[in-house]
């Protein structure tokens, strides 16, 4: 009873790393497709998963946060590369194509009955607290607290990181255009826990 025990238990933690590993796969082809972006999305999700520790999470709950910080751009697959790598601002009509990208993400990863949950945390990682958000606009508490943690960590690190149009502004800018922007775009109630744990990993 013990080996056979053992022996689920290792199928198990082999069944978890070759699932977390495939979800890797899928993150890198979106790299290769967006260049600017590589290890964005493995950043988003550690800073998302501190932020989710230090709310109490349970293990279940981190799990489907990480997969979704991990997945949250997986739909940008289906926007052009001319779009994504474009040097110079978008226009009105670009940027309607990039703003697809969280409902094909959500499309795509739904296809997977145990990431249904985790697809609507992608499809509202663009939403605003405030509203005026996409795809949906909800505002407050309608989005997904996963989502609202996303929301922050993924802007804090495009905000650090050059882009094609722009150079990386400084972690302490960043930091300081979150905070004067809580209750519009970011949950105010979340910001100062973000911005706490940000200066902590800034430090490290």
């Amino acid at each position: 009873m013990v080996a056979l025990s053992i022996m689920k238990t290792d199928l198990y933690l082999e069944l978890k790393r070759t699932y977390f590993q495939t979800v890797e796969a899928l993150v890198y082809a979106v790299e290769l497709k967006d260049p600017y972006t590589r290890g964005h999305s493995r950043r988003v999700a550690d800073y998302s998963i501190r932020i989710g520790e230090e709310l109490g999470f349970s293990k279940k709950e981190l799990e489907d946060l990480e997969l979704a910080a991990l997945l949250h751009d997986i739909g940008k697959i289906g926007v052009k590369g001319a779009i994504l790598n474009k040097p110079t601002k978008l226009s009105a009509k670009e940027f309607e194509e990039v703003k697809k990208h969280p409902v094909l993400g959500e499309q795509l990863v739904s296809k997977v009955e145990r990431l249904r949950r985790v697809a609507k945390i992608i499809r509202h990682h663009h939403e605003r607290y405030g509203g005026g958000g996409y795809p949906d606009g909800l505002k407050g508490e309608e989005i997904p607290l996963e989502s609202r943690i996303i929301a922050i960590t993924d802007a804090y690190d495009a905000m650090t990181s050059d882009r094609p149009y722009r150079k990386a502004l400084s972690k302490e800018e960043a930091l300081r255009i979150i905070e004067e922007n809580e209750d519009l775009q970011w949950d105010p109630n979340l910001v100062p826990i973000a911005i706490k744990i940000l200066k902590e990993i800034g430090k490290g």
